[in-house]
């Protein structure tokens, strides 16, 4: 990523499971990252993320005040409308699945990661109170820094563990 090579090893007995730890970046982006995993039967396998930003991530999580859609609010049709001015806001909402195990990784995605547009914004997965949470942030900050905004609530449970 921005011209670095940055090597890890999967410790699992599944190939497609590792981290890497990348160094803080000074500039927002966007940045292109491909990585490429060597396969045990000698092949590689390779994947490319693009248009990756360096910002503040929120994690917008709750009951069903939180769940509320930003399609079901007032003057949502203006909200909706005016996401695009906010290129810098993105969003990603898991969808409500249940498991009656722990997981390791989500079992569905309501919205993948996104750049806030009408279509975005006016999803069914888009909180309305996330996404005006994050919209008020990014309009407060000097800086202008990208924001992302993780939205996962279900109306009625508790955080408790």
């Amino acid at each position: 990523m921005n011209g670095k090579i940055y090597r890890t090893r999967s410790y699992s007995t599944n190939e497609s499971i590792w981290s890497v730890t990348l160094d803080a970046e000074s500039q927002e982006g966007p940045f292109q990252l491909i990585a490429t995993q060597k396969m045990s039967n000698g092949s590689q396998k390779s994947i490319s993320l693009n248009d990756i930003l360096f910002g503040d991530v929120w994690l917008c999580s709750g009951q069903s005040n939180m769940g509320m859609a930003v399609q079901k609010m007032f003057n949502s049709s203006i909200e909706i409308e005016n996401a695009a001015k906010y290129p810098k806001v993105r969003l990603f909402a898991a969808s409500k699945q249940q498991s009656i195990k722990p997981e390791e990784e989500l079992l569905g995605i309501g919205l993948k990661w996104s750049i806030a547009s009408p279509v975005s914004v006016g999803n069914a997965y888009t909180s309305a109170v996330c996404w005006l949470y994050g919209r008020m942030i990014y309009e407060g900050l000097d800086d202008k820094r990208p924001i992302g905004l993780i939205h996962t609530s279900w109306g009625g449970t508790s955080i408790e563990l």
